[in-house]
């Protein structure tokens, strides 16, 4: 029997990265960091790591991450993980398997992936991973799996951890424009294998998630740099801010030139070139867009233990077409079109396709995440298959779903809740 995608890039042996694809991309990658003038600073000499078994820990706050900590790493051997979805795409599945990336279902338990990791480390290669999973939403860190400090521990290697500074403001989540502006990658050689032996799971958790933490907005408080670029820093900011902070309505704001308006109230602030909120309107101001975006999720973190928690809309459910790779969108196979509903205690989709019933229901409690997409819909795994809910309304904002999810798994998962804790600032309240 013909084996589909999926199980191609599963089962196939993940080797060392072709040399010559390697050289070449790096190349690529070269002219980029030029061309974004980025710099780099390291605490270790980078050849003292020649050789030996290393992981690249790496923050993602930008959708371009790799293109900056990659090339500054300067290893030719980095075999990257990357999410499942990711790579089966028309134009990159055959160049992402020549560079032996090894795929990963996001947020869920997957032993493949973990011992195709192991080997690579065991013939001495160079891992590269992204704890956080995904882009940051609001431009500091996301939570960080307890795992992997056990993935750490056992892996008895040297361990680098990147952190950026200034890359969401150059490429924030909310928009596709890119901003021209200072980005610095700062490399270091936290762990050692001996010392990885003396330390406990819990102590390589705290030192992981002390080194890997970033934020944008509070760095450029101080750092004061400019980012401009062909759309005002305001454009597209309502797919992550929908609560007004001054009457607290949702899905009253929208977007004037460089201003967020309410339509409820007089609330106006503007986003300048420093990613500052300023005052229009005499209203008293979130600290920063990361704060804003925080208190939204502790608004949401109480509304979803309520009994009678609901949000629904119009929605095409579809998944990934596994016969052969076709360019987007014709790569979405259509499941159900319908109503979605989703509880603190059931995700539902209550649809038909060509004429016939076409219901679905998830357990809530293994989805992590229903991500808003740059692109525009939901996307989330369950049980190693991924999903992707298209709204039928293309100005439907989504963040608040995806912030309803996390928190609704959160009230299952006792683990990923305290390390959501350890980042998303609960204790701040209803302050801003």
């Amino acid at each position: 029997m013909k084996k589909d995608l999926k199980e191609k890039l599963i089962n196939r042996k993940i080797k060392k990265p072709n040399p010559l694809l390697m050289f070449l991309g790096m190349r690529v990658l070269g002219i980029l960091n030029k061309l974004y003038k980025v710099r780099f600073s390291y605490d270790y000499d980078k050849k003292s790591l020649k050789g030996t078994p290393t992981i690249l820990l790496s923050a993602h706050s930008s959708r371009l991450e790799f293109v900056y900590t990659v090339y500054g790493f300067k290893k030719n051997d980095i075999n990257m993980v990357c999410g499942y979805q990711n790579i089966l795409k028309k134009g990159l599945f055959q160049i992402f398997l020549s560079l032996g990336v090894i795929s990963k279902y996001l947020y869920q338990p997957d032993l493949v992936c973990i011992k195709n990791m192991y080997k690579v480390l065991k013939h001495g290669g160079t891992l590269g991973l992204f704890p956080e999973g995904i882009q940051s939403t609001s431009g500091s860190t996301h939570p960080i799996n307890p795992a992997t400090a056990q993935f750490i521990k056992r892996s008895k290697s040297n361990v680098v951890v990147a952190t950026s500074k200034g890359a969401y403001l150059a490429t924030n989540r909310y928009s596709s424009d890119r901003k021209k502006g200072y980005i610095g990658i700062d490399y270091s050689l936290v762990f050692t294998p001996e010392m990885l032996n003396s330390l406990s799971e819990n102590e390589i958790y705290e030192r992981i998630l002390e080194k890997l933490s970033y934020n944008d907005f509070e760095f450029n408080k101080t750092a004061r740099n400019k980012y401009v670029g062909k759309k005002q820093n305001a454009f597209g900011i309502t797919k992550i801010l929908y609560i007004c902070p001054n009457c607290k309505k949702e899905h009253t704001l929208i977007v004037d030139n460089d201003t967020i308006v309410c339509n409820n109230c007089s609330f106006k602030a503007k986003v300048d070139e420093y990613y500052d909120l300023v005052d229009q309107s005499g209203q008293i101001l979130p600290y920063d867009i990361d704060k804003w975006y925080k208190w939204q999720r502790r608004i949401v973190s109480n509304q979803i233990k309520d009994d009678d928690f609901e949000l629904t809309m119009k929605a095409t459910l579809c998944e990934l077409k596994l016969d052969k790779l076709r360019s987007v969108p014709d790569d979405r196979r259509t499941l159900s079109i319908g109503e979605v509903r989703l509880t603190n205690c059931s995700f539902t989709i209550k649809g038909s396709l060509d004429g016939a019933s076409a219901d679905f229901e998830f357990d809530v409690r293994s989805i992590y995440s229903l991500t808003a997409s740059t692109k525009g819909y939901l996307e989330f795994y369950h049980k190693n298959d991924y999903y992707m809910l298209i709204p039928e309304n293309d100005d439907q904002c989504l963040i608040k779903w995806t912030l309803a999810s996390e928190e609704i798994h959160n009230l299952y998962d006792e683990k990923w809740r305290d390390a959501c804790a350890d980042v998303y600032e609960y204790d701040k309240g209803e302050i801003i």
